[in-house]
């Protein structure tokens, strides 16, 4: 009779990814099973690089495992040692209860063979698995106490190294760098971080850990946001900061400016006004070039675009017209304007507004909180370092930094907003390869220059397009 068994294999940490431990076991377990007349590995499970004891891990080919299991698809599994295969007690219950209700199914380890199919062997089992589950617990403190007594020192944790330096986790790589730098420029710049992402993918990026698949959306905006990038240390993300309430500089070469990073935080979070109420969605997705921008003269009501269905290349007309919405829908309906026509005015209007417009004063570049901030962060210190002598209880401490980081919240979020005003404004002219941009760049360079154009309507039977019929509404 054939026994079919499911080899199990798994390793915690795989930092290269070669699967080679995975594989050593695999080939441990199909050797033992040679061994044993009428058994045969059916199938092959393996969850590589992943824990078996932490709790939020979800570990795929264990699932696909039990429930061939349960399914009768196997007839007992196979694997090199049982803390291999969990070293959480819940998971070894669900193996407890399968084999309680089918004695005959099989459990086998290379490394202390455990028999779940008998009441002695379930009992080993658990005893082996709640100590093991203690000694990851025990490891994982150690770990944690490590990571931030390495974070308070501004040094670099494990892992793979982060998207934009060397191998060595401090010298900057410089062709990840300028990727890292021209998306900044680009997101300030207006493209969007779907745009990016394509760029990315296109070109083939791989993130540090090199899985092969094209980068994901989350990856860039982790990778564009990272506060490694100003030279803060970081855990799980975000700013580390010390016992004296000031973020911990890290050893390594930074790539930008704090107030870069900053402001493209800022856009990607979607702080500055410009990136906020223009879509249901939040984001900057236009189809159009002057969705939102456009304003019915008579309500308001910004227009919106409506393509016409029955228009082919060649006809005569327009592809779309913009609209002022109808009364349910919060406007007045009674303005309507053909879109190429609008679009081509606006931006021979640009064009020509280049060259007279100034740049803001370079007052407005100084952000009027900085003196504030400084003094509610030393504020904050001071509390802190209070507590730590005992000068203060923690409930004093907590009655006076509940107010005091609410107010530090908010100056962040101003300066966010401000450096995105200051690095928008700090890009040069895009006018003359304005046709080559991609349409979410086009329409920054135009919000640059213009809050609204006002569209009066055209009265009855009007069919030329008329110019005057539009008026610009200035930014400067």
């Amino acid at each position: 009779m054939v026994v079919r068994l499911g080899g199990y294999a798994r390793i915690s940490l795989d930092k290269d990814g070669e699967e080679l431990g995975v594989e050593r076991q695999r080939m441990d377990y199909m050797q033992a099973a040679a061994a044993r007349p009428g058994w045969l590995v059916a199938e092959h499970y393996v969850d590589n690089d992943l824990s078996a004891w932490k709790r939020n891990v979800k570990r795929p080919e264990f699932e696909r495992l039990v429930s061939d299991l349960e399914s009768g698809a196997i007839d007992g599994v196979i694997t090199y040692d049982l803390d291999r295969f969990t070293r959480q007690p819940r998971e070894l219950e669900r193996l407890v209860d399968l084999y309680e209700a089918n004695p005959k199914l099989v459990f086998a380890t290379i490394v202390g063979d455990i028999d779940l199919s008998s009441s002695d062997g379930r009992t080993m089992a658990r005893v082996m698995v709640a100590f093991a589950n203690k000694a990851s617990a025990d490891t994982g403190r150690r770990v944690a106490r490590k990571h931030r007594e390495l974070a308070d020192n501004g040094k670099n944790g494990g892992g793979f190294p982060a998207f934009g330096w060397k191998e060595d986790r401090i010298t900057v790589d410089p062709t990840q760098a300028a990727l890292i730098t021209k998306a900044h420029e680009d997101l300030l710049a207006g493209s969007r971080l779907a745009t990016i992402v394509r760029e990315w993918q296109a070109k083939g990026v791989q993130t540090s850990r090199g899985t092969g698949s094209p980068i994901s959306r989350t990856a860039v905006k982790t990778i564009l946001r990272n506060p490694r990038l100003a030279g803060f240390r970081a855990v799980k993300g975000q700013i580390h900061y010390g016992t004296d309430g000031q973020p911990v500089r890290g050893e390594w070469e930074p790539i930008c400016a704090p107030d870069r990073l900053e402001a493209v935080s800022a856009v990607l979070d979607g702080i500055s006004d410009r990136y906020k109420g223009r879509t249901k969605n939040g984001t900057n997705a236009y189809r159009y070039l002057l969705t939102g921008i456009l304003r019915c003269a008579l309500c308001g009501t910004r227009m919106l675009p409506n393509a016409r269905s029955s228009w082919s290349e060649g006809s005569k007309g327009s592809a779309f017209t913009y609209r002022c919405p109808v009364v349910s829908d919060g406007g007045c309906g009674k303005v309507a304007r053909a879109g190429e026509p609008v679009d081509a005015h606006v931006v021979n209007l640009i064009h020509e507004a280049e060259g007279r417009l100034s740049a803001p004063p370079e007052a407005d570049k100084i952000w009027t909180g900085e003196s504030r901030l400084a003094e509610a962060e030393q504020e904050r210190s001071e509390l802190l370092a209070a507590k730590a002598a005992k000068k203060i209880s923690m409930g004093t401490l907590i009655a006076l930094l509940e107010p005091l980081e609410a107010e530090l919240e908010e100056l962040k979020r101003d300066r966010a907003a401000h450096a995105v005003k200051v690095a928008q404004a700090a890009n040069p002219s895009l006018i003359e390869e304005f046709e080559r941009l991609p349409l979410e760049r086009q329409r920054a360079v135009i919000m640059k220059h213009v809050k609204a154009v006002m569209v009066s309507p055209a009265g009855r039977g009007a069919r030329k397009f008329n110019p005057d019929l539009l008026e610009v509404v200035w930014a400067a």
